[in-house]
């Protein structure tokens, strides 16, 4: 009895820690316990017995971080405002499929497979039910604000992870993840529930215009962006005789007039070459309104000797958009050098006559077609 008593403190202190508790989740708990297994057994006759319940709060990254492929995702919503999820993994998923179909729940292990909208309408019944009997009795006990889901109705469908990251709005959200023990411990299934942690977020967002509610979901997208020194032409004769080791001469003033575009190719920043560290950077001189598109330098004619046409059009930095409305001065054209004559081509030989072709055979006579 004494080593007992000495070893209990050790394993207290091994023991891993129990989730934080907040106001009024033991009387969630027990609440739990009770209608969980008195829904399964009205509606399935199927022993379903809670474990554990966790509740917390975590960030929309978090949340979707914490999604499989082999859950079955619904969404859920309040007041067409409030969206959340509703996520069952694929021991509770297998379990009511077993018990609907076989009438049992089996202990062999579940399949990891990715729920379609056939599961969804299989199970909806006995979620439905889950949700609509605990919210109510959390509602006669006083207990609406502390179960997290209260007043949420489950939507129809399903949704992947790629449509839960667009759906959900950034934030935090609350959790509650009631474990539960299934067909006399046939198997462990796991029910969770993602609500937001401030109700009415999306009031405001629903009131605006459609990039108004993509706003919170496109910031977080990745935006690609290039770096780009120049634009140049050359003759396409001289771009199909490129090989490897031939030189590009580049304009010097490219170093300090860098260009940083998005993949559209729309002006972003400017900026000038670096480095930082040993590797190469671009330091910005100038964003938004000061961003001009990169213009294009040596054209065919001035790799020719000519220079008369790039001083009758505006400047070389200036956007390719005002080449549309330049006034151009065409004295100036007048400067372009004398190109050679072309030289003199030898007249053709004569072509020799043709043979003749002998006549086409006679073709015979098509039959009567029957008459009606």
């Amino acid at each position: 009895m004494a080593e007992q008593a000495r070893a209990s403190p050790l394993k207290r202190r091994l023991a891993p820690p129990r989730p934080v508790r907040g106001v009024g989740d033991g009387a969630v708990e027990a609440l739990l316990r009770v209608e969980v297994p008195r829904a399964a057994d009205q509606l399935l006759a199927m022993q379903a017995d809670v474990q554990a319940v966790t509740l917390s709060t975590m960030e929309h990254s978090a949340v979707v971080a914490a999604l499989s492929r082999h859950d079955l995702i619904c969404l859920i919503s309040r007041d067409a405002r409030d969206v959340g999820l509703l996520v069952i993994d694929s021991g509770l998923l297998t379990a009511l499929v077993e018990i609907q179909t076989l009438g049992q729940v089996t202990s062999v292990p579940p399949k990891e497979r990715v729920p379609t909208r056939t599961d969804a309408v299989v199970v909806s019944d006995m979620i439905d039910k889950w949700m609509v009997d605990i919210a109510r009795v959390a509602g006669e006990a006083g207990l609406d604000r502390d179960v997290p889901f209260s007043g949420f109705v489950r939507e129809h469908g399903i949704l992947d992870l790629r449509a839960v990251e667009l759906t959900l709005d950034p934030g935090q959200y609350r959790s509650m993840r009631i474990t539960m023990a299934l067909g006399d411990d046939a198997k462990i299934g796991v029910m969770t529930f993602f609500v937001p942690a401030s109700p009415g977020v999306r009031g405001a967002a629903d009131e605006g215009t459609l990039g108004a509610r993509l706003r919170p979901h496109l910031l977080d997208a990745q935006a690609g962006m290039n770096a780009i020194l120049t634009r140049f032409e050359h003759p396409l004769e001289r771009v199909l005789a490129l090989k490897a080791g031939d030189v590009l001469p580049l304009d010097p003033k490219c170093l300090t007039r860098m260009h940083l575009e998005v993949s559209e190719g729309a002006p972003l920043a400017q900026g000038r070459l670096g480095q930082v560290n040993g590797y190469r950077a671009v330091r910005l001189t100038g964003v938004g309104k000061d961003a001009e598109a990169v213009p294009f330098f040596g054209s065919a004619l001035e790799a020719r000797g000519g220079g008369g046409l790039s001083k009758a059009l505006p400047p070389g930095d200036a956007p390719l958009e005002a080449l549309d409305h330049a006034e151009v001065d065409l004295s100036a054209i007048d400067e372009l050098p004398d190109l050679p004559d072309l030289p003199a081509m030898d007249d053709l030989p004569e072509l020799p006559d043709l043979p003749e072709l002998p006549d086409l055979p006679e073709l015979p006579d098509l039959p009567d077609l029957p008459g009606p």
